[in-house]
């Protein structure tokens, strides 16, 4: 089975068994190359372009398989809110005896993969991501399973990856040293929140580690929406500590 990708803006076909996650990544080009390894798709990348900046509360499907297959951890994350993300590399629609429509979707990472089921109303809300080949994201949480046996993951949101940036980020928080504000930063940023309006907020943190001086500086009135200019600017001025939090964190 083949399916072809773009991760950023750059065209790729994966190849492989993906019921069995097995799979090589080749450049469209030059199909005869070497395969790609299967941590370029670390979805931290992915997010927010380079895995250097800091998405809070985002899963592995290791550490997620880790709980759903354990009672007593699934129990002890009751209503804690997950972000996994992946690509699709298995997507299912059945009918069940009693001709009700529910979905099958297998998602993987770097990490490993796992199986979640979307029934009514989630199957109807979320059908269009069942393709093979999308990268998203999901958001839901533990609870306790309709035979009151057990525990499963309900789903509450899926979102494109491509899209997330702009749908997902609530909070952008930059710490730095004074010594590295320049007059090209201050330039730069002010003409993206210009031309990126949106809901998200920019908050910036001066540290000055000789006298011990911290000084916050957030604008509560004007926000913007994340953008790759911005992710790609602050992947470039690695002196920036960025931390980004999610909606619904």
């Amino acid at each position: 089975m083949e399916v072809q990708i773009n991760y950023k803006g750059i065209d790729l076909v994966v190849k492989g068994n993906y019921t069995e996650g097995e799979y090589e990544i080749y450049y469209d080009d030059d199909l005869s190359g070497h395969p790609g390894s299967a941590s370029d798709f670390d979805v931290q990348s992915i997010f927010v372009i380079d895995s250097d900046i800091n998405i809070e509360d985002l899963f592995s499907w290791e550490d997620f398989n880790e709980i759903k297959d354990s009672s007593t951890l699934a129990q002890a994350n009751v209503g804690k809110p997950f972000r996994i993300a992946g690509l699709v590399v298995d997507a299912q629609h059945r009918i069940t005896k009693t001709n009700r429509n529910y979905g099958l979707l297998s998602i993987q990472d770097f990490t490993g993969k796992a199986e979640l089921a979307l029934w009514s109303d989630d199957y109807v809300k979320f059908t269009n991501y069942l393709e093979i080949g999308r990268n998203i994201m999901i958001a839901g949480f533990f609870k306790q399973s309709w035979k009151g046996n057990g525990y499963e993951f309900k789903v509450t949101q899926i979102n494109l990856l491509e899209t997330a940036k702009q749908t997902l980020t609530k909070s952008v928080e930059l710490t730095l040293n004074p010594l590295y504000i320049s007059v090209e930063m201050v330039n730069f940023i002010e003409k993206n929140m210009k031309k990126n309006p949106g809901k998200s907020s920019l908050k910036f943190i001066i540290n000055e580690p000789e006298e011990n001086l911290k000084v916050i500086l957030q604008n509560n009135e004007k926000g913007f929406s994340m953008n790759d200019d911005m992710a790609e600017f602050l992947i470039n001025n690695p002196e920036v500590e960025v931390s980004v939090g999610l909606i619904g964190n």
